[in-house]
């Protein structure tokens, strides 16, 4: 991978850099580019074959019709994702008492904290509703977070699905994957396991986004 320093030069309110040449052509970049903001740093990509998003209806048709296989991430142990602990939480015993809705928090470590990513136990599961250990990322407010002993969360996927207006592509660990926004759903934090990142602001941005289009209006 070659790397090369730039100048960053100012364009009225906003800063830039030029870009050589020979990389432009390499990648075939026409007049506009597509940023990525991760953990690492800023990744530019040419816009050019970003594929549309398909509207409500051709989405729910390609879903129904699909045959995802929701065992998809238990093939991560060679990605480097399979590597991260577990560490769930207290597992409830059979005939345990329940747990109130409002109950104290209890202390299991470090905070759940909104848009960071952790493996989830969503066994048992019914239907098309995913299931196994996978990683998801928390969407409630941390103001519910820190008090309630549930979280709101999307899974993620590594089967991606670019043209499916219900997923956000994300980065997780250094690998491709999806939330899948129709997929949402609440858990007990006891279900939670071990934190493996968290999402970029424009990731987050984009799921706040979709979120909005899909339950608040």
């Amino acid at each position: 991978m070659n790397t090369k320093e730039l100048k960053v030069a100012r364009i009225g309110n906003s800063r830039g850099v030029r870009l050589p040449a020979r990389s432009l052509k390499r990648y075939a970049v026409g007049s506009a580019l597509i940023m990525e903001e991760r953990p690492e740093g800023i990744l530019l990509r040419p816009a050019v074959g970003v594929p549309a998003k398909l509207s409500w209806e051709d989405t729910a048709r390609e879903m129904a019709a699909s045959d995802e296989d929701w065992s998809e991430w238990d093939a991560l142990a060679g990605d480097g994702l399979g590597s991260v602990p577990w560490a769930p939480g207290k597992k409830a015993r059979v005939g345990e008492k329940r747990v109130p809705y409002g109950h104290k928090p209890s202390a299991r470590g470090e905070p759940v904290k909104r848009y960071e990513i952790r493996w989830a136990d969503l066994d048992p599961a019914r239907g098309a509703e995913m299931a196994k250990r996978r990683p998801v990322v928390v969407v409630s407010l941390d103001a519910l977070n820190e008090r309630l002993e549930t979280v709101t969360v999307c899974p993620l996927t590594s089967r991606l699905h670019p043209g499916w207006r219900s997923r956000v592509p994300v980065r997780c660990a250094g690998r491709a994957a999806e939330v899948a926004v129709d997929q949402i759903r609440t858990l007990g934090k006891s279900r939670l396991g071990a934190r493996i990142g968290s999402l970029s602001e424009a990731e987050a941005a984009a799921l706040r986004s979709l979120i909005t289009e899909m339950y608040g209006e």
